[in-house]
C-alpha cells in the first residue's frame, strides 16, 4: 500500500477475515502512498498520532483535506486516495469492510465463467440462511461483466461513481416512491431541482419548465410522442386514435425506441418513417421536408419529429436548427432524443454540437449514460409546463393523492406510479462536482479522444470509419498481410472478449464490420484506446 522504503513504514495486520480487515500503519516524514482504491471495500481511516494530507480522487473530482490526531478520514466505496504524512512520525488504523482483496475493482472480467453450482443455486424455492445468501450474492458479483473497468466500451456507459453509489445507498434505505410529495418529500424536491436547471441548460423559459425522471431514454421517447399526441389532437386521450393515421419522422440511424413507442401507442411501426442521413451520419433536411410532404400529400397526419443528439454508433448531431425550421413551418413537435449527446450541454468544447436545442418542444436526456449516474436516471423534459399532467392524470387515485400541490405530487406526471428516486443519483453527482466541473469531465473526454485519432491515424491497419463529431470512436480493424475478411473486427472483438483484454462492441456497414468505442469512463486515457487497438492489431483470429 505504501510506496516508501520498508525502514520507513511498518504496516501491520491486527486483523482480517473476508468480511473485515483492520491495519495499523506507523508513518515517518514524507511517507506517501500511492494513489490507490479500495476496490468495492469501505475504508475507514483513524489518525492515532501526527499529521497528514489526503488527497481524495472520488471519480473525476479530486478533493485534498488535512487530518490532524484523532480525526477519522471514510473513503466512499469506488473512491481512491492518497495519504501523506507532514509530521516527524504518525501512525494510522484502516478499517476496511471486506478486506480489500475481497472486491478487486481493478479486475477485468469480459468473459466470465458460470460454474454449474451457482447456476442450480439459482432456483427458487428452498430457504437458505443469510450467511448462504451472502455467498450467493459474492458468486453472482464475481460472475458479471465488469462494467467498471476502462476497458469496458460496450454500452454507452462506464465506470463507478462513488457519488452514485453513495447515492444508491441512501435510495435503498429509504426506500419510498415518488408517487406523492407525502412519501418523498425531499426526493420531490431534488428532482424538481435537477429538472429545473436541466430545463435552464437548455434555454427553455421560466415557468415553461417541466418534466420528470422516467426508467431510460427509450422511455422518455415514448413519452414524448404521448405529449405530441396530447398537444396537437387532446381528444385521443379520452377517445383513442379511431382512424387517424400518425407519422413519426426520425433519421435512419434514430434509436429503436421510437418503432417500440409506435407499436405501444397503438401507431404500428408503418408510423415511423426513417429519413436519409448525410455522409457525417446527420438527418438530411431536404428529405425530411420531401417526406413530410408525401406523408401529407397521402392523408397521414404528421405528429412528431425527432432530431438525434449523439446517434447510438457514429455519435452524430441531427441539424437541431434545419429540422425546427420545417417543424414550425408544418406545425409538428420537435423532439430532441439526447439521451447520448445531450450532455453537452455542460460543455464549453461541445455546447455548439445542441445549438438551437432551445426550440425543442421535448427533449430525452439519460444522466446514467456519459455522466455516470446509476442505471437508471433518465429525464424527459418539456417546455409545455402542465403538459404531463394533461396528458397523464387520470381519475381513481383520489386514494393516494390527496390534494397535496400538483407541483410535488409528482405520480400525477408520469404513467409510472411507484418508482424509484432516480433523480438523486445525478444530484449527487452534479452537487460535488458542480457545473462547471460536469463541463471539464466532458471536455476532457473529447481531449482523450482528439489524441486517440491522432495515434489511430498513424496505424495502417487500423482505418477512422466516420470522423466522430461526439465520443464514438468507429475503427475498422484490416486483417494482416493479404487477408480479405469483411468480418474481421467483428471476429478481433470476440478474441479480445475471450481472453479478457476488452469488451468494446461493433456494427457494420457496406465494407464489413467495425469496432466502436465509447469514451465515457471517468479515469479513461489515451493510453487505454492505445492498449485496446495495439491488441486488436496483434490477436490472431
Amino acid at each position: 500500500m505504501v510506496n516508501k522504503k520498508s525502514s520507513e513504514v511498518q504496516r501491520t495486520i491486527l486483523y482480517q477475515n473476508e468480511s473485515f480487515e483492520v491495519v495499523s500503519i506507523l508513518w515517518s516524514k514524507s511517507t506517501t502512498s500511492q494513489m490507490h482504491n479500495h476496490g468495492w471495500s469501505q475504508c475507514q481511516v483513524l489518525v492515532q498520532e501526527g499529521v497528514f494530507e489526503n488527497t481524495l480522487q472520488a471519480g473525476t473530482k479530486k478533493e485534498v483535506r488535512l487530518l490532524e490526531t484523532g480525526q477519522v478520514l471514510s473513503t466512499p466505496i469506488g473512491a481512491a486516495h492518497e495519504m501523506r504524512c507532514l509530521s516527524e512520525t504518525g501512525k494510522t488504523l484502516h478499517v476496511y469492510t471486506p478486506k480489500i482483496s475481497a472486491h478487486k475493482e481493478e479486475q477485468k472480467k469480459f468473459n466470465p465463467s458460470i460454474d454449474k453450482n451457482l447456476l442450480s443455486s439459482l432456483e427458487l424455492g428452498e430457504s437458505v440462511c443469510f450467511e448462504k445468501l451472502s455467498e450467493l450474492l459474492h458468486s453472482i458479483e464475481n460472475s458479471s461483466i465488469s462494467t467498471h473497468s476502462p476497458y469496458f466500451m460496450n454500452q454507452l456507459f462506464a465506470g463507478i461513481h462513488p457519488q452514485s453509489v453513495a447515492a444508491d445507498e441512501i435510495i435503498s434505505r429509504t426506500k419510498t416512491t415518488m408517487a406523492t410529495q407525502e412519501a418523498s418529500p425531499v426526493f420531490s424536491k431534488i428532482e424538481s431541482e435537477v429538472i429545473e436547471k436541466l430545463c435552464q441548460l437548455i434555454g427553455w423559459k421560466e415557468h415553461q419548465r417541466d418534466g420528470v425522471t422516467v426508467p431510460g431514454g427509450s422511455a422518455a421517447n415514448f413519452m414524448a410522442l404521448q405529449l405530441a399526441r396530447q398537444k396537437t389532437y387532446p381528444e385521443t386521450k379520452i377517445h383513442g386514435i379511431a382512424n387517424k393515421s400518425f407519422k413519426i419522422f426520425v433519421s435512419s440511424d434514430a434509436h429503436y425506441s421510437f418503432l417500440k413507442a409506435a407499436v405501444a401507442m397503438g401507431f404500428g411501426t408503418d408510423a415511423v418513417v426513417k429519413v436519409d442521413v448525410d455522409k457525417n451520419g446527420k438527418m438530411n433536411s431536404v428529405q425530411l421536408e420531401k417526406s413530410i410532404l408525401n406523408c401529407k400529400k397521402e392523408g397521414h397526419l404528421p405528429l412528431l419529429v425527432c432530431a438525434t443528439a449523439g446517434t447510438t454508433v457514429f455519435g452524430a448531431f441531427d441539424p437541431i436548427k434545419e429540422i425546427h425550421q420545417l417543424c414550425a413551418q408544418y406545425k409538428i413537435w420537435l423532439h430532441v432524443d439526447g439521451a447520448w449527446g445531450a450532455p453537452v450541454l455542460f460543455s464549453k468544447k461541445a455546447r455548439h454540437l445542441v445549438d438551437h436545442i432551445e426550440y425543442a418542444d421535448s427533449v430525452t436526456f439519460d444522466a446514467h449514460k456519459l455522466l455516470g449516474a446509476s442505471l437508471t436516471c433518465s429525464f424527459l423534459l418539456t417546455q409545455h409546463k402542465g403538459l404531463l399532467l394533461e396528458a397523464n392524470d387520470v381519475s381513481g387515485a383520489e386514494y393516494l393523492f390527496h390534494n397535496n400541490s400538483i407541483e410535488m405530487d409528482r405520480g400525477k406526471m408520469s404513467w409510472q406510479c411507484g418508482r424509484k428516486a432516480d433523480a438523486l443519483s445525478f444530484w449527487s453527482l452534479w452537487r460535488n462536482l458542480g457545473t462547471e466541473g460536469l463541463g471539464d469531465f466532458v471536455d476532457q473526454l473529447f481531449s482523450v479522444r482528439d489524441k486517440s485519432l491522432d495515434w489511430i491515424r498513424e496505424q495502417v491497419r487500423l482505418e477512422i470509419v466516420q470522423e466522430p463529431s461526439f465520443l464514438n470512436l468507429c475503427v475498422r480493424i484490416l486483417p494482416p498481410g493479404k487477408i480479405e475478411d469483411p468480418e474481421w473486427s467483428k471476429k478481433v472483438r470476440e478474441k479480445l472478449k475471450e481472453q479478457d483484454l476488452a469488451m468494446v462492441n461493433y456494427s457494420s456497414d457496406s465494407k464489413g464490420t467495425f469496432l466502436r468505442l465509447i469514451l465515457a469512463h471517468p479515469q479513461i486515457t489515451a493510453e487505454h484506446i492505445h492498449s485496446i487497438l495495439s491488441f486488436a492489431l496483434n490477436v490472431d483470429c
